[in-house]
């Protein structure tokens, strides 16, 4: 196997299947991969930390394994990059930010400890905005370095598009998954709200804070989901079961999925390629997609959430803030200010229609399958000073529904633009299996 193909064209399922073959050694593929990315990194700047030694120590407790015989677990051998605001034992989690600089966590947050279990080797922790919000890393697109990877989950999207590892994980409080994934051109998973556990994670706003994947086929979007999703109490005290995706989400439906295309009131924002690119994607699906307008009233959840957001940042991430002395950008310190003057009754308000806004689209999915709606207003923005408007996430996020974003369509100069699908409250094998089947339609793959 060529150090091309190794880095570049394996993923997750196939990794693992060639590391408990024996068709490919742990060693060769590490030493490959860390070569490649020596060359790669300089440029895109994907990683805020990442060690030989700290990947040559979960090297040996993987061949160890191995050595013991029995069943290997499914992520065996899979390296994975770690968003920055994700604790981790073995690297530091700096958060993006200059308070936190040699902030050296003691245990693994709860998703990590959990793809450790499942095999998987954290190769390194991806550059995140400062505190999970606007202000940006110093990360490129790989797609094209003069362009944003997004944000701000930025490392995440990048180490996956440039090929440094096949999968990686992120977070989202507004769109911080599903843009930097349709900006780079990879595949990117939000589960349902709740799902995934956050413990060890930097609270930014818990009411809507969800972590996320990235990957370069829903097959391992499908497998890393899976081995992060369930095994913990919700806030309300019901217990989260695992749930089985990658044993669905490849499978071809029982019928053609029916399919719900959504405009959104920004469609007269969105970069005119894109709309051009959106146009012609329904009108191939024509068959079995319909263009449905919603209520105006959805648009009050952008105000809605802003609200949630700067009022549980100003109380989270305010604490942070101040125990570094007060130490932060202005987009920060603006953050706070604006979370201070939000009234209790406000902010109670739109948390209750937090709570409820997935309810309201329960009607679509007793007829359709999955929404399709742009995944962002156009393609990466040229420069590197902003993340890009997260607004295409906003509606999704506030109801906390499973959203995928696809990289089936990109601009003539072949910038990517992400499709994104919806789907219903914890149908997240569904959606997955429906992102699965449309991207074999429309591919042809």
């Amino acid at each position: 196997m060529s150090q091309e193909r190794l880095c570049h064209e394996m993923g997750a399922s196939e990794l693992t299947q060639a590391f408990r073959s024996g068709a490919l050694s742990l060693q060769a593929f590490y030493d490959a991969l860390q070569q490649y990315g020596a060359a790669v990194e300089p440029e895109v700047q994907a990683f805020a930390h990442q060690s030989s030694e700290v990947v040559e120590a979960q090297r040996w407790v993987l061949e160890d394994m191995a050595r013991a015989g029995g069943d290997l677990p499914q992520l065996y051998g899979v390296p994975v990059g770690i968003k920055d605001n994700i604790d981790t034992a073995d690297y530091p989690t700096e958060l993006g930010y200059a308070g936190a600089a040699g902030r050296t966590p003691s245990v693994d947050a709860f998703l990590v400890h959990r793809l450790r279990a499942a095999g998987a080797v954290v190769w390194g922790k991806t550059r995140t905005a400062e505190l999970a919000y606007l202000n940006p890393p110093v990360t490129k697109n790989p797609r094209n370095l003069a362009h944003t990877p997004g944000g701000s989950s930025s490392g995440s999207a990048a180490a996956v598009a440039a090929g440094m590892v096949p999968v990686a994980v992120g977070t989202q409080t507004n769109g911080s998954v599903i843009r930097p994934a349709s900006f780079c051109g990879v595949h990117g998973y939000k589960p349902t709200r709740g799902l995934v556990f956050n413990g060890g994670v930097l609270k930014c706003a818990p009411s809507l804070d969800q972590v996320g994947v990235f990957a370069r086929s829903v097959d391992d979007l499908a497998r890393v989901g899976e081995v992060v999703i369930g095994g913990h109490e919700s806030a309300q005290g019901r217990t989260i079961f695992p749930m089985n995706l990658s044993g669905l989400a490849t499978q071809e439906p029982p019928m053609p999925p029916k399919l719900m295309f959504v405009k959104t009131a920004q469609w007269n924002d969105m970069d005119p390629q894109a709309r051009e690119a959106f146009e012609a994607l329904a009108e191939e699906l024509g068959d079995c997609m319909t263009e449905v307008p919603l209520h105006e009233s959805v648009t009050n959840a952008i105000g809605w959430l802003k609200t949630v957001m700067e009022a549980e940042m100003h109380a989270n991430v305010g604490t942070v803030v101040a125990k570094a002395g007060g130490v932060g950008s202005e987009e920060i310190k603006a953050l706070l200010a604006r979370g201070a003057d939000i009234k209790a009754s406000d902010y109670l308000f739109a948390l209750d229609r937090c709570h409820h806004a997935a309810a309201g689209f329960d009607e679509y999915f007793d007829h359709f399958d999955a929404i399709v709606t742009p995944a962002a207003l156009g393609p990466a923005p040229l420069g590197h000073g902003s993340t890009g408007n997260p607004i295409m996430s906003t509606l999704w996020t506030f109801a906390g529904l499973p959203c995928v974003s696809l990289p089936l369509l990109e601009t003539a100069d072949g910038l990517p633009i992400g499709v994104q699908l919806v789907g219903n409250l914890n149908a997240d094998a569904r959606l997955l299996r429906t992102a699965h089947w449309l991207e074999k339609r429309v591919l042809g793959a």
